[in-house]
């Protein structure tokens, strides 16, 4: 087991780094006042997993779990990428246990439904929507206290009251990941809290008796290279470092945080057919003059885009939309199935902005029109909420230095549209300017009047089927008397 802390200060509170604002023993770290970005980071081998964890992860090549809250936050690079919120598993089986994972109880989904408290994973075959080199779940997922639940029963059987405070800070995280690798046969857990109300205070242990654990406290320097990130500080392992140790360090970065933001308000009354605003804050200026805006939806089974409308063959539409293409559309796309009838999770939708009518100097507004499936009837009620999470916004630019990325140690991969970009491309994110969560009031069938939309229904093909016979038979009536005038 291998932990690891990392606290990124910005530079306005670079005084908080002195040595005197810590306290070192051989077993612990203390923080007397520290305002800081975190990430906390456990790295587990196979043989440390609980057996129903590894029983499921020993059938994936890959296995990526994100989590993110949709709780309002500023970036800290390097950790500026963002997904949008909600649960996002990626998910590429080993080819011989495919038939296996696509039973019905598949492990993959039995987990899921156990560890986040879903039933919507129903198998890997019926949920999963397969995308290139992977496969694809996601649901609008706002809180994970039932995760923190499932783990304090898994994990907290020693040092239970200590395991449990450390867990349940997991639920005031802005995102959570989890991988896997099977060539490392590494698990990764991570945690990111952006810079909190409170500073941060109080004592690091190790989870286990083996008191090593790694602590970082850094800050930006300026960049020796324009895709890069400079860092500086120091570092400390507990139970072998009897010193702070200094640091600095350099590395590219695929992804960036870009200083502007973006709100999604969605045009009332929705209906059947509900067209999403996406507004930019202010003005944009591309970072490099070949990047392109882009931005990545996804959305549940309730609501889907006609990719036929956005087609490229509608160009006054999607001028008027401010969209210049509709890059990629990925699962139910369906447009005639009700909800009931879809059986994976939805779909992703990434639409390439025009920002060609902002020219850097007025506000930019995104349309994207929307479709709503009819949704399953219910009792005492004819609408329900249908909830949908901001897209995530980027620009997407040429790399000059792409082939030195993976040497960043605080990388992001399966982020969900990646791969729709060449591998020379850098990413620069900008932030939601609210709560990332959105709702949709859908209208229901009301099952308390079935019997009467039943009997009314009959009424009226009735009425009109009579209506029709009394205006064929006047017609006829009027040409006989017609023709009798005609003859005298």
């Amino acid at each position: 087991m291998k932990q690891r802390t990392t606290f990124l200060v910005a530079n306005s509170d670079a005084e908080a780094t002195h040595p005197d604002n810590f306290i070192l023993s051989p077993s612990s770290f203390q923080i007397k006042n520290l305002p800081a970005a975190r990430e906390d980071r456990l790295t587990l081998a196979f043989d440390e997993l609980p057996v129903e964890i590894w029983d499921v992860l020993k059938q994936c090549k890959e296995l990526h779990i994100r989590w993110a809250s949709g709780k309002l936050y500023v970036s800290s690079d390097p950790y500026g990428s963002r997904v949008p919120a909600g649960l996002h598993v990626f998910v590429t089986p080993q080819s011989e246990v495919i038939p296996l994972l696509t039973n019905i109880d598949s492990p993959i989904c039995t987990l899921l439904n156990a560890a986040f408290s879903i039933s919507e994973c129903s198998s890997f075959e019926k949920s999963f929507v397969g995308i290139p080199g992977t496969h694809q779940f996601y649901h609008p997922l706002s809180h994970i206290s039932s995760f923190r639940s499932y783990l304090e029963k898994l994990l907290c059987s020693v040092n239970t009251e200590k395991c449990k405070t450390r867990l349940g800070r997991l639920e005031t995280a802005d995102y959570v990941d989890l991988k896997y690798d099977a060539v490392s046969q590494t698990f990764v857990a991570s945690a990111f809290w952006s810079r909190p109300k409170e500073p941060w205070r109080g004592t690091l242990k190790s989870l286990e008796n083996d008191p090593k654990i790694e602590v970082g406290v850094l800050g930006h320097e300026k960049p020796m290279a324009e895709e890069s990130f400079t860092l500086s500080g120091f570092l400390h392992v507990v139970g072998t470092d009897d010193k702070l140790e200094p640091v600095v360090f350099t590395f590219p970065s695929r992804h960036h945080s870009y200083q502007s933001s973006y709100s999604l308000t969605t045009q009332k009354p929705t209906g059947l057919h509900p067209k999403l605003k996406l507004s930019m804050t202010q003005p944009l200026k591309a970072p490099n003059d070949d990047c392109t805006l882009n931005a990545y939806f996804t959305l549940p089974r309730a609501l889907f885009i006609d990719k036929y409308q956005l087609a490229s063959s509608n160009p006054q539409l999607l001028q008027s939309l401010n969209i210049k293409r509709l890059r990629d559309v990925s699962g139910e796309t369906d447009l005639e199935a009700p909800a009931w009838a879809s059986e994976k999770w939805g779909s992703s939708v990434l639409v390439e902005i025009d920002t060609a009518s902002s020219n850097g100097e007025i506000l930019l507004n995104v349309e994207l029109p929307l479709h709503l499936r009819y949704l399953e009837p219910s009792h005492n009620t004819t609408s329900t909420e249908v909830r949908f999470a901001s897209p995530s916004v980027f620009w997407a630019c040429r790399s000059g230095d792409w082939s030195q990325m993976g040497n960043n140690p605080f990388d992001r991969a399966r982020l969900g549209w990646e791969h729709l970009f060449p591998e020379q491309t850098m990413f620069y994110h900008l932030s939601p300017s609210d709560d990332a969560w959105n709702f949709i009031n859908a209208p229901i069938l009301n099952l308390q009047y079935t019997e009467i939309v039943k009997s009314g229904t009959v009424v009226v093909i009735i009425g009109g089927f009579l209506w029709i016979i009394w205006k064929l038979l006047a017609a006829i009536q009027g040409r006989n008397t017609a023709g009798e005038k005609k003859s005298q």
